[in-house]
């Protein structure tokens, strides 16, 4: 096992305008299940973005500060390497899907990052999202709440010890929704270090051992669930949802 995520005094702008992030310092131990939320543009896809380097690789824009990953910093970390440690899960499953088949979904990560014994981690990351049958299956004509589950498995096949999930019930519906954390808090028992942007509190209350509060491209609450909801006034002003079992 790793040591966690931290960042240290990161600052981010797509352009010289106004950051999207800013002074970011936060540390996300190694085993943990930490959730993050806030309103609309507040910097959530942002900040999980620098957790598996895609900024600033992927995204041109001024960036100052530290990523460490495990003890190691993503500027001097090869793409691939950081691939290998952080799986990163997007909102939208469908923009992530391109194959004809599951199988092939999932490989194609696989045999991009070189990674060994292929059909068997096929196999294991189908079955441990509950999917175990459906290799040969097109992508396309399964359900949100399946396809979601084979974008995980992509990410589960690679054994990252980190997964990095994007509002991962923005399109499922509840039920949909419960299988799917259900999932994640298996997984998160298992070891690895579970990360979710995530709207519906009631999710976060129920799964998350930690949760950040974003507000304006910075951290502004950050400590233990419960803790965090139980601050009522300061969250109704930010406008988001207190969960109904606090």
């Amino acid at each position: 096992m790793g040591n966690g995520i931290e960042l240290i005094e990161v600052t981010f702008a797509y352009s010289k305008k106004k950051p999207v992030l800013k002074n970011i310092n936060l540390r996300i131990s190694s085993g943990s299940f930490t959730g993050i939320t806030g309103v609309n543009g507040s910097g959530k896809t942002s900040l999980i973005y620098l957790f598996n380097g895609i900024i600033p690789r992927m995204y041109n824009g001024i960036f100052r500060g530290d990523v460490i990953i495990d003890g190691k910093n993503t500027r001097d970390t090869d793409g691939a390497l950081i691939s290998k440690k952080v799986g990163l899960v997007f909102q939208n499953p469908e923009l992530s899907l391109f194959n004809l088949t599951v199988e092939e979904e999932i490989r194609f990560g696989l045999i991009n990052l070189k990674m060994k014994n292929v059909e068997t981690r096929i196999d294991r990351a189908l079955k441990s999202v509950g999917l175990t049958g459906f290799n040969k299956r097109d992508p396309q004509t399964l359900s949100l709440g399946e396809k979601q589950k084979v974008s995980l498995a992509g990410v589960l096949s690679m054994e990252t010890a980190y997964i990095v999930l994007d509002e991962p019930t923005a399109m499922l519906d509840y039920k949909s929704s419960v299988e799917l954390y259900n999932l994640l808090s298996g997984l998160n028992r298992r070891g690895i270090t579970v990360i979710t942007v995530e709207h519906n509190t009631e999710f976060l209350l129920k799964h998350a051992d930690n949760v950040l509060v974003m507000n304006r491209g910075e951290i502004i609450m950050e400590g233990k669930t419960g803790s965090i909801f139980r601050k009522k006034n300061e969250l109704k002003k930010l406008g988001i949802k207190i969960p109904g079992q606090i």
